[in-house]
């Protein structure tokens, strides 16, 4: 009955020679070159503030007039500073002035005549150029720019003298039946073909544009068929919306009812571009186009605003349209309109915002009767805005019933309190600024209304906001050291510190004093870990703060950020925040998602590595691979071992690679990452010594990005040297502690201390700590040989575990211990031991005896009791001894090896025992020689719902047929224990037939949905059963990885061996 594994087992257990005692990081990558130096915390610094704002208030107060600030003076934006200590910003859409001499101009798109015969606006703020009279020939039509950014576009043939109407130059029968326009924009300009009548398309059947100049060197096609100009100097200096061409035919707001697009050709020759319209002549001949056709290009440099309309069922950009239409219009049918703009709010960033009124030319309204609308605070918009692709709507922010511009009232400013949208932005301490502008009621035409936009003729049209700030006190300036930038999101820089010290130089308005306030948190929590406040900080100085030890752990992410208040209510508004993620070891990467089990890419979705240790790689006996197949058996897989990818080490024959895995985020970045136990690698010369790699998870794959990290004894600073046969990786255990600081447990069973040979140890890694556990220090009891410390560990948020299964109890040699840590508490730098358990310690079933390895296997899991509270960390530890001789008393006798699996319900510093586990007793059975628990809801009360327990008996026979094994599942919390769910090869579980030495049980692995099983030695694959089919008694798989099927590549000699 299965005789044959004792020696086995015993021999594995009296393996290893060797002695170390530190393990320490080698080769991690990201360590920064060079730090800022950190300097003292507290205030330094600071003086009366001189600035342009200060003294114009200063002045403002003095004479009880508005000052302005010239220094914030800007193409749409005037600031004056108030009698009052505040400021008003008048903010407009459009452009309204440009530096001419270093004086500011009005924008004035009026054309003039020039004595030379060409035509000019007078003022345009990108100096455009109309040409006069031309004969024949090749001839600029239009320039606009300068220098760098001077762009030419060119016309062929002879150009009349333009007729000038305010912006709009025309060259009449510039082609027979066909006037050329010319019309200046606030940045560029726009030129049109007006063709009269049907006689005339043969000269439009194609146009051809050249664009020339020191702002044109290439072009490139945008995805909605515009076209950027890009210069010599390689910065993109203007754009071509997509043209289009409409005809005579106009809706109820004046709009175009049918838009085509211009097919278009361009071509990049000799640093010019040349641009062919090709109209599509069967819509100019159609009978339903009504003349005359317009058909445009328009040229415009690059703005810092912007505005336009969507409207159902158009699909071409409008930000160059002249108007901004809300609410439904009356087409046939109906369609739906809204508008969007971006305001330029760099002056208002970080300010508190008092009052403001947004104003909007209303030229048309579908009635006289007030009929409500709204501004929201929403994405900015862009050039690809339209209907179905509009920035999201965030924020309602205000609601007005203005209306004006119909046929029974004139046209006029209609306003809307915008304090609400301007507070939100400047908050946000953003420059560009989202507004959308809605009808209320979106389903009735009378709500429709049109705006003048940016592009209107007359500057003084344009949307503004008038907006009344307080500049005082402001936060100007935000560091770091180790020195950052301030950057949310996937952008956020890497900090390689747990203690970074926070810098703010803060400044006011008027030069009061300010309480200066620092807040620092972790990502998504709703309080803050810590903060410091300095009083009496003068206006420029700087604050600095270290946040304290213990605040920040290895690989989380944090935000921060300061506040200046200076007595005035209201002032005291905090800063956006700048983020970062902390590191002592692991570098973390972006893009993972985040939240599911083994997930080495992060896309949401469950992998799975299947190790063999014993595969041959490249011609190497035994140097082993993990096979990691991501997407739960339906994505590619990938084939890992030492050398290839970003694994470190050597492929070398015997090493075992991937001998012990654990799956967990071992740098909190969402990408799952796995430790890799290598206990028979030789490190130079050195027999067995043994390593352990963490490979790092990134959107790439596993081990695809940041090298992988390596661990072993004698490395670094660590002054003792790996040994012969100290078998480190023998096993590991990785978690995220309760606190969000990952963990790595390693044992290493092999090594010697003294004479006392296979006394074993284990490593605890919590960013730059690395504890060392061996007896007589940390773990109880005094250093023995065969101990072997180390043989088993298991990590969970709350507690980890070493199993010492050769431990000797009084004289019961191999009668095993294990003693429980907690994962995150440290007494002295080291984690506090919550309990030391084994068969003769008080309230623990069953007298220890020699060869039971009480803890040969050992796993954990989170467990909060039912009615305790929320914090409450605790663990329910389950612990194999599959050397149990159980005693059957309805006949006494003793059963040898059948093997026997125990509960203990963990707190802090206690333990209680559940019943123990044997099922039925039969010699040889090894049952619990490996043992699996998990929560599926650890964030709940545990439950038998919730709670799952699957024990391996690799030993059990099938009839005849010796050690086919089998696993058995159980609810975890049972009690009493009740008839388990059996896997094994039957008709109604695992396919085909039981097959001798098998030993099912042997490999078992887990996730919160499924267990794995492994059958790596005859039948090599591994099954895949979900807990909950489990729970009610059904033992067929749902998923199987096989070599030779789904991807996996054919061969291997012990697939499933070990699973992660």
């Amino acid at each position: 009955m299965a005789r044959g594994m004792t020696a086995a087992v015993r021999s594995c257990l009296a393996a290893g020679v060797a002695l170390a005692t530190v393990a320490v990081l080698t080769g991690v990558p990201g360590e920064p070159v060079e730090f800022l130096a950190v300097g003292p915390d507290g205030v330094t610094g600071g003086a009366e503030s001189r600035s342009d704002e200060a003294v114009s208030l200063r002045a403002a107060r003095e004479s009880g007039e508005p000052v302005r600030v010239k220094s914030l003076t800007s193409a749409t934006t005037e600031v004056y500073a108030l009698p009052t200590g505040q400021f008003r910003a008048d903010i407009a859409a459009g452009v309204q002035r440009f530096r001419r001499g270093g004086e500011w101009v009005r924008v004035d798109l009026t054309l003039k005549a020039r004595p030379d015969g060409s035509v000019a606006p007078l003022a345009h703020p990108n100096d455009l150029w109309i040409s006069g009279a031309k004969g024949t020939g090749e001839h600029d039509l239009a320039v606009v720019g300068a220098g760098e950014n001077r762009v030419v576009m060119g016309w062929s043939g002879a150009l009349p003298t333009p007729v000038l109407n305010a912006n709009r130059a025309t060259y009449p029968d510039a082609r027979p039946g066909v006037d050329l326009v010319v019309e200046a924009t606030r940045l560029g300009f726009e030129q049109f073909l007006v063709v009269k009548n049907r006689a005339a398309l043969t000269h439009v059947g194609q146009v051809g544009y050249v664009f020339s100049g020191s702002g044109v060197e290439t072009s490139t096609r945008g995805v909605d068929g515009s076209i950027l100009l890009t210069g010599h100097a390689g910065e993109q200096t203007a754009r071509i919306p997509a043209p289009l061409m409409w005809d005579a035919r106009k809706n109820i707001a004046g709009s175009p009812v049918d838009q085509k697009p211009v097919r278009t050709d361009v071509v990049n020759r000799d640093g010019r571009v040349e641009l062919t319209l090709t109209p599509d002549p069967e819509w100019l001949r159609s009978d339903s186009t009504v003349y005359p056709v317009t058909i445009d290009p328009t040229v415009n440099p690059l703005g810092t605003t912007f505005d336009t309309y969507v409207r159902e069922t158009v699909t071409t950009d409008q930000n160059q349209k002249d108007d901004l239409q809300i609410g439904l219009l009356a087409t046939t049918p109906a369609t739906l309109t809204r508008s969007f703009i971006t305001w330029d709010t760099t002056v208002l960033a970080g300010k508190q915002i008092t009052a403001a009124t947004v104003s909007f030319w209303n030229w048309w309204s579908h009635t006289c009767n007030p009929t409500s609308w709204e501004i929201w605070t929403t994405g900015t918009s862009t050039y690809t805005t339209t209907f179905t692709k509009q920035p999201e709507w965030f924020t309602k922010e205000a609601t007005s019933t203005a209306t004006h511009g119909s046929f029974d009232c004139s046209d006029a400013w209609a306003t809307i309190d915008g304090k609400s949208f301007f507070q939100r932005a400047a908050t946000a301490n953003k420059t560009r600024s989202g507004m959308g502008i809605r009808a209320t009621d979106e389903t009735s035409t009378s709500g429709f209304k049109q705006f003048r936009s940016r592009e209107g003729a007359s500057p003084s049209q344009d949307p503004k906001a008038s907006v009344t700030y307080n500049s005082w006190p402001t936060v100007q300036s935000r560091s770091t050291v180790p020195t950052t930038s301030c950057v949310t999101g996937s952008d956020r820089p890497l900090v390689n510190t747990l203690t970074p010290q926070l810098k703010a130089t803060v400044s006011d308005g008027d030069g009061t004093a300010m309480a200066v306030t620092f807040e620092w948190w972790a990502m998504n929590v709703d309080q803050p870990i810590g903060s410091v406040s300095f009083g009496s900080v003068a206006s420029g100085a700087t604050a600095a703060t270290t946040v304290p030890a213990g605040a920040f752990v290895d690989g989380g992410i944090y935000r921060w950020r300061v506040k200046a208040a200076d007595g005035v209510s209201g002032s005291d508004v905090w800063s956006s925040f700048c983020e970062m993620q902390v590191y002592t070891t692991d570098t973390p990467v972006t893009g993972c998602v985040g939240g599911t089990d083994s997930d080495f890419n992060g896309d949401g979705v469950t992998d799975i590595a299947i190790a063999d240790p014993e595969a041959t790689v490249e011609g190497q006996a035994k140097a082993g691979h993990i096979r990691l197949v991501y997407g739960g058996g339906t994505g590619t897989v990938e084939t890992l071992h030492e050398g290839n990818s970003q694994v470190s080490g050597n492929i070398g024959a015997g090493d075992q690679f991937g001998y012990s895995v654990s799956a967990y985020d071992a740098n909190n970045d969402g990408c799952t990452d796995l430790a890799v136990g290598v206990p028979f690698e030789d490190l130079a010369t050195t027999a067995n010594a043994g390593v352990t790699y963490v490979l790092l998870g990134t959107p790439d794959g596993l081990a695809q990005g940041p090298a992988s990290l390596t661990f072993h004894q004698g490395a670094g600073a660590t002054p003792e040297q790996a040994e012969v046969d100290d078998q480190f990786g023998f096993a590991v255990a990785g978690a995220v502690a309760l606190t969000g600081e990952p963990y790595l447990v390693v044992g290493a069973p092999g090594e010697d201390i003294g004479d006392s040979v296979d006394a074993g140890v284990a490593h605890y890694f919590r960013g730059n700590l690395n504890v060392l556990f061996q007896a007589g220090e940390l773990v109880p009891g005094v250093v023995e040989q065969d101990d072997r410390v180390g043989y088993a560990v298991a990590a969970s948020s709350n507690h980890f575990a070493i199993g010492s299964p050769g431990e000797a109890i009084g004289a019961e040699e191999f009668a095993g211990a294990v003693c429980v840590f907690s994962s995150y508490e440290l007494v002295d730098g080291s984690p506090r031991l919550a309990v030391n358990f084994h068969q003769n310690v008080a309230n623990v079933s069953g007298v220890a005896e020699a060869n039971d390895l009480f803890g040969k296997s050992i796993s954990i899991a989170p467990y909060r009791p039912a009615g305790a509270a929320s914090d409450q960390a605790d663990s329910l530890v389950v612990v194999g001894t599959p050397g149990e001789d159980i005693t059957v008393e309805e006949s006494n006798t003793v059963v040898a090896d059948a093997g026997l699996v125990q509960r203990f319900h963990v707190t802090a510093d206690a333990f209680t025992e559940l019943p123990q586990l044997t099922h039925a007793p039969e010699e040889g059975a090894y049952l619990g020689e490996e043992v699996v628990v998990v929560n599926t809801e650890p964030a709940s009360d545990g439950t038998n719902d919730t709670m799952f327990l699957a024990i391996g008996a690799p030993g059990a026979d099938a009839g005849d047929l010796l050690d086919t094994g089998r696993v058995r599942v159980s609810p975890a919390l049972a009690d009493p224990i009740g008839t388990p769910t059996t896997i094994h090869r039957d008709a109604s579980g695992l396919p085909g037939s039981a097959v001798m030495q098998e030993l099912i049980g042997a490999s078992l692995g887990a996730t919160s949905q499924q267990l794995y099983v492994g059958t790596p030695y005859r039948d090599a694959a591994v099954y895949g059963f979900d807990w909950s089919s489990l729970s009610v008694g059904t033992a067929v798989p749902t998923t199987t990885w096989k070599p030779g099927q789904g991807g996996i590549p054919a061969g291997g000699t012990a697939f499933g061996a070990a699973l992660g």
